[in-house]
């Protein structure tokens, strides 16, 4: 079970990592507007994910990052109490039962029982009562505000969801793949340039007998100093981008079905590259995914409409951070 995901798993929400002072010295860390937030209740924010920041090893650079995830928890926080006296305004409250009704979606979206839920807060330094205090009621009401301050400034026409279907093809599904052989010519490492150059010429000697009419399979059999692939002439089967290295890859997406091409440099030394197959999966089509994409624009524009709305009522607001 990996409990971490849970916390992001009623809504998207970027909760940060870090840890809380071992002492506790309480002191106002902001204000605002009439309410003060207190040093105690960003460490508790923090304090749950003390394990990774102990995971960095130099002393400084742990201390710097503790103090970077205090400022954005407090950011984070300052953000919600603005929500929450907006709310206050708006008289948009959470009842525990819109809290329990909550819980019972998290655990039907994450197949858990209630006492796999526990056991996964409990992993995460939480139980249910700091969970629905400090997550979803926070959540809820944050959703329930910008409902109504924000949606109304988002729409998403048909021709933005096209454009996003246009850009994002390859994630939608369409890629392509090149079934290859190889010919590897090592070289020695720390090889002189007169290693490397005799190197270089042993492989385009080996092109040469390809060009002229040798099974390239058979030379790999023969020449090949690559023992995984060799006694299958040299095949590597079939692959997508971002199995070679940047540089080989760009030449070899590149060739049609037959051609060969070499000698390519590479860090342990000389390939010869021959596409055997190449092959594309299809995507699916604009309107089997368009109220798909739309959603996925609509999120994003959301996102981009709450922050500015966000700046708005900072700018209208008394905060004074003092962290």
């Amino acid at each position: 079970m990996r409990a971490p995901a849970l916390a992001l798993s009623f809504v998207a929400a970027g909760l940060v990592s870090g840890v809380a002072s071992a002492r506790v010295v309480e002191r106002i860390v902001a204000v605002v507007n009439e309410q003060i937030l207190l040093q105690s209740e960003v460490n508790e924010r923090l304090r749950p994910l003390m394990p990774q920041l102990q995971q960095i090893p130099d002393p400084t650079m742990r201390q710097q990052k503790l103090e970077e995830l205090r400022r954005q928890m407090l950011n984070m926080m300052i953000d919600e109490e603005l929500i929450k006296q907006e709310a206050g305004k708006l008289k948009i409250t959470v009842s525990e039962k819109d809290l329990q009704m909550a819980i019972a979606d998290v655990m039907r979206k994450n197949n858990l029982t209630k006492e796999q839920l526990e056991e996964a807060l409990r992993q995460e330094g939480k139980d249910l009562v700091s969970y629905k205090d400090q997550i979803l009621k926070p959540q809820l009401l944050r959703l329930r505000v910008l409902n109504v301050q924000v949606r109304s400034r988002v729409s998403v026409a048909d021709e933005e969801v096209r454009a996003f279907y246009q850009k994002n093809l390859r994630a939608l599904g369409v890629e392509t793949k090149v079934r290859a052989r190889h010919i590897f010519v090592a070289v020695p490492e720390g090889a002189t340039p007169k290693q490397l150059a005799e190197r270089k010429s042993v492989a385009q000697g080996l092109l040469s007998k390809i060009k002229g009419g040798a099974d390239f399979a058979e030379v790999a059999k023969k020449h090949s100093q690559d023992p995984v692939t060799r006694e299958d002439g040299g095949d590597l089967g079939y692959f997508a981008r971002g199995t070679l290295p940047a540089a080989m890859e760009e030449v070899v997406f590149g060739l049609k079905k037959g051609e060969v091409r070499g000698p390519l440099r590479a860090e342990r030394g000389f390939h010869i590259i021959q596409v055997v197959d190449r092959k594309e999966s299809s995507a699916r089509s604009f309107d089997e995914v368009k109220e798909e994409l739309r959603e996925q624009v609509y999120v994003q524009k959301m996102e981009k409409a709450t922050t500015s709305w966000l700046v708005e009522v900072r700018k209208k607001s008394h905060i004074d951070i003092k962290l």
